[in-house]
């Protein structure tokens, strides 16, 4: 019987708990989510206007964010919007100049508008700072083809923007999944993928 009684008392203080427990983890989370945080996400979903809008408010809070800046210029990017891009992007980069998709964005805008000296600045600035020579080799590429062509044409111009922006998002696609599997165990004799293709 007394044990009843005790499993009974758990029960109800666990009951109670349940409400704190919910408060404590709804705070977590908020606390997680910062408007940057949103704005990334959002970028990272293609959603430019709203993630346009979460850096903004975040730039109102606290003007001198380099990452807001930054995020607000590849939302104008996205949004097609090259002008307002080179401004947020060249105030992040006179900000911190070895920021890489600062450079890398701004090189990007100015080759959309048409500025292709400018691009090429900044183009072979972000090649400089990228780790990758997958990317690296691109930009390389995507220079050769700027200077040996007299004008590029606007197809021309975009095809070489979408192709450096879509090495750099696979790039970083590939560090995400490597920094993905590094956290799993590792034993020595035993490689799920190693194993599966035996």
């Amino acid at each position: 019987m007394v044990d009843r009684r005790n499993g009974t008392r758990l029960t109800l203080s666990m009951r109670r708990s349940y409400p704190l427990l919910l408060t404590a983890l709804v705070f977590g989370i908020s606390g997680c989510a910062t408007t940057v945080g949103l704005g990334e996400t959002a970028l990272r979903d293609g959603r430019y206007a709203e993630a346009a809008s979460k850096f903004e408010t975040a730039l109102k809070e606290r003007p001198e964010r380099t990452d807001a800046l930054v995020g607000l210029g590849i939302a104008r990017y996205g949004q097609k919007v090259y002008d307002e891009a080179v401004a947020h992007l060249s105030q992040a980069v006179s900000q911190d100049p070895k920021r890489a998709d600062a450079q890398l964005y701004l090189g990007l805008s100015y080759l959309e508008r048409g500025d292709e000296s400018a691009s090429a600045e900044h183009l072979r600035a972000f090649r400089g700072l990228t780790r990758s020579a997958r990317v690296a080799g691109q930009v390389d590429d995507a220079l050769q083809l700027m200077r040996t062509e007299t004008r590029l044409s606007p197809q021309s111009r975009h095809f070489i923007a979408t192709s450096l922006e879509s090495a750099m998002k696979a790039e970083q696609e590939l560090r995400d999944a490597r920094s993905a599997y590094a956290q799993w165990p590792y034993y020595a004799d035993y490689d799920p993928f190693i194993w599966g293709l035996r």
